[in-house]
């Protein structure tokens, strides 16, 4: 059965480098623990006597199917979600690659659908009905054509968040490896539509207050070294630099208190950024609660020696949403304002040009219309 397997290999390095390069990547081990094949981001199991009943155009697809679910870091992303339901999310957000590419065949139960296409598995987890939801969930269905589990560290453990992000690391540096061996080859093409899905799930990958970190740690003025990690946050698995030395940081945070964060999101965002703050440790934070007019504003400052700050956040309004009176605030208070976060549903219009600071969109929806041109990065809250 070995041997099927090294022939789908060959046949899947001579039609598409791309593929091949991941999948060269991967051990391949024989089990009966999955009846079709799977993987966990370190190897692709397969079932010997379900192999056998296919042709070798159909295992190359299958081995292709599961280097995606890798290269897509579907092993890493399940948090929790329903097995059997994320199994069919991920399918539907890989196999329509697989069946537009010309070069490969799934066998028949492969799942595909063309109103999925171009989407992550989170979203298409969200459309699918759950079990209750199924017109006959006692009924059972096919195996999959190609599983994917949850990755384990060496002892079979669930990894830790900080592990998580290695490996999403490791997965992303593998795809750049494998894209830059079709071009050197010259056999296979990863078109820009493929180029674009595997960009937007290795985004997608970040949880959102990573991101965020993330895009503040950019501006910040000082260096931050793992060397010292900071210990405050090591028992929830993430490892976060502390600062090497106090920096003169002065980040602002507009908050829509429109009505668009429920209470339940106030709370989720409230411990993710006093999480933020306290790693990043700026000297001074600014919070803006603005409806269609700046409602309040606090200031929180670090005082040399003190802790890291830790915000008391209350939203003040809940009146209709304006995005404009927070800009003209900043200016005609003269707030040194070395990059502004704004947390919002982004359901409005932004009438102003771009300000001379950075600004990221922190939106549960979307982000926001733009009069007088686009400006400032984006992160979806979920």
């Amino acid at each position: 059965m070995g041997n099927l397997i090294a022939r789908a290999k060959s046949m899947l390095l001579v039609r598409h480098a791309f593929f091949a390069s991941l999948a060269l990547n991967l051990e391949y081990i024989e089990t009966e623990e999955t009846e079709t094949m799977a993987t966990d981001g370190k190897a692709i199991y397969y079932n010997p006597a379900w192999v056998a009943t296919l042709e070798l155009i159909e295992i190359m697809s299958v081995i292709a199917h599961e280097v995606l679910h890798v290269a897509f870091c579907h092993h890493l992303r399940r948090n929790g979600r329903d097995q059997a339901r994320w199994n069919k999310a991920c399918d539907y957000a890989i196999n329509w690659i697989l069946v537009e590419s010309g070069v490969f065949r799934l066998p028949e139960g492969g799942l595909f659908d063309e109103q999925y296409k171009g989407m992550t598995a989170e979203q298409i987890y969200n459309k699918l009905p759950t079990e209750d939801e199924e017109d006959d969930p006692s009924a059972g269905s096919d195996p999959l054509v190609g599983e994917v589990w949850d990755a384990t560290n060496d002892d079979g453990e669930p990894l830790t968040e900080s592990e998580k992000a290695s490996e999403e690391m490791k997965a992303q540096s593998t795809v750049s490896e494998a894209m830059d061996a079709e071009q050197r080859v010259g056999i296979g093409e990863v078109d820009a539509a493929v180029r674009e899905a595997l960009e937007v799930n290795k985004i997608d990958a970040v949880a959102w207050y990573e991101q965020l970190a993330q895009w503040v740690t950019q501006y910040m003025t000082s260096r931050s070294s793992f060397n010292t990690p900071d210990r405050r946050l090591l028992h929830t698995g993430h490892i976060l630099p502390a600062a090497t030395r106090d920096p003169e940081f002065n980040l602002v945070f507009a908050w829509d208190t429109s009505g668009s964060l429920t209470e339940e999101l106030t709370g989720m965002i409230k411990a993710h950024i006093n999480n933020a703050v306290q790693a990043l440790n700026p000297s001074t934070v600014e919070i803006i609660y603005c409806d269609t007019r700046v409602r309040e504003r606090n200031t929180f400052c670090r005082t040399t020696g003190a802790s890291p700050i830790e915000l008391d956040i209350n939203p003040v309004g809940g009146g209709g949403t304006r995005f404009d009176p927070v800009f003209k605030y900043i200016a005609d208070e003269e707030i040194e304002t070395d990059c502004l976060v704004y947390f919002t549903d982004g359901i409005g219009q932004v009438n102003v040009t771009e300000p001379d600071y950075p600004v990221l969109w922190a939106t549960t929806h979307t982000t926001p219309d733009f009069s007088a041109g686009e400006f400032g990065d984006s992160v979806t809250i979920k």
